[in-house]
């Protein structure tokens, strides 16, 4: 459509020319060019790609560490319903930020339990497209929150652009502190009845992550309205990485009752070797009109290493925003 009308103009140049006119195009002529312009949904594209943006959303899924990393999300909780609100800023260099809540429901009511903060840098080539993103996680240290193990996450992703296969790889590393609380039993050697001992404790999370990954974009265009588009990304992925943390218990009960059993430690510092820890599909789907997107993502995580829990677990996440 484009081409046709940068052909009429060209021909309207001509013809003018051709027949001596002071004025290369009439009154008329202009009006109807410019009323093109202005209608054409492929020439709006253009006009509106480089400029800056400020989008509203809420989002909701059961990824509860990371808004970026999904390796990270997979490594931790799941089945657990989050809230996210969020803001950002995105300015035509491929510079955004931006802040985001983080909400679970627990005891009837939501609670704000981490609040994110990024900065990011994208960058949208012809043949690749990369970038790189850091957030920091604010919450309440004094608190026993098991749902909030790191503070600072750095992610990046280098990816083809276009073609029949999308290869690509992204790194992350997320790093922090919390406290946990846990009730457990413990039989007394002389009195010989069991009670039931809180176990606080202090702990470190560090985690790094690498994710070959292979993908295409598919884009379906008028699909309800002339004017809106529907981008579907399905992607495998290999998620190799490490995770090291420490655990120190704080409760002087728990530590007096466990000095007394020598095959206790009060102090685990668990150490996983970096391996190739699960493969992944991911389903990312974006369907956007006008200012209103509504964004999906759904994650298969099928965990490799030998283990005792359920391999195959299943991510979601629904952002519905809009975009200014």
């Amino acid at each position: 459509m484009y081409k046709i009308y940068i052909s009429l103009l060209v021909l309207l140049v001509l013809v003018s020319s051709a027949q001596a006119q002071k004025d290369s195009l009439s009154k008329a002529d202009k009006a109807a060019l410019d009323s093109m312009l202005k209608n054409d949904e492929f020439v709006k594209m253009f006009q509106e790609k480089d400029k800056n943006s400020f989008e509203v959303s809420v989002g909701m899924g059961n990824g509860s560490f990371s808004t970026k990393n999904r390796a990270v999300n997979a490594s931790g909780m799941v089945n657990l319903l989050v809230f996210n609100p969020s803001l950002v800023y995105r300015l035509k260099s491929g510079f955004s930020f931006g802040v985001t809540g983080f909400l679970v429901s627990d005891s009837g009511k939501l609670d704000l339990y981490q609040t994110g903060v990024n900065a990011a840098y994208d960058y949208d080539g012809d043949k690749v497209k990369t970038g790189i993103s850091y957030t920091r996680y604010l919450s309440d240290m004094k608190k026993y929150n098991s749902k909030s193990l790191y503070q600072n996450d750095v992610y990046a992703y280098v990816k083809k652009a276009s073609g029949a296969l999308q290869p690509g790889l992204s790194l992350g590393f997320s790093s922090g502190k919390f406290k946990e609380i846990d009730i457990i039993k413990i039989k007394r050697p002389i009195v010989g009845d069991t009670i039931r001992v809180k176990d606080s404790t202090d702990n470190t999370s560090r985690y790094f992550s690498v994710s070959p990954s292979v993908e295409h974009d598919f884009y379906f265009y008028k699909l309800f309205d002339k004017g809106d588009e529907f981008d579907f990304v399905p992607a495998l992925i290999l998620n190799a990485g490490i995770e090291k943390g420490t655990s120190v218990t704080t409760n002087k009960l728990y530590q007096l009752l466990m000095s007394k059993r020598k095959s206790q430690r009060q102090r685990n510092e668990p150490s996983n070797k970096f391996e190739l820890q699960s493969i992944a599909l991911s389903l990312d789907g974006t369907y956007g009109i006008g200012k209103f997107f509504l964004q999906t993502n759904l994650y298969f995580d099928y965990y490799l290493p030998s283990t005792t829990t359920k391999r195959l677990n299943a991510f979601y996440t629904i952002t519905a925003g809009l975009s200014f």
